[in-house]
């Protein structure tokens, strides 16, 4: 795996996993 750190797929990645995190919330809550 290449070095994502300080690019912008890492910054999509971190989004997306923060977007998948607040769906599981929402249906949590």
């Amino acid at each position: 795996m290449m070095n994502l750190k300080g690019t912008k797929t890492e910054a999509n990645l971190m989004e997306a996993f923060a977007g998948e995190s607040q769906a599981r919330n929402k249906y949590t809550y």
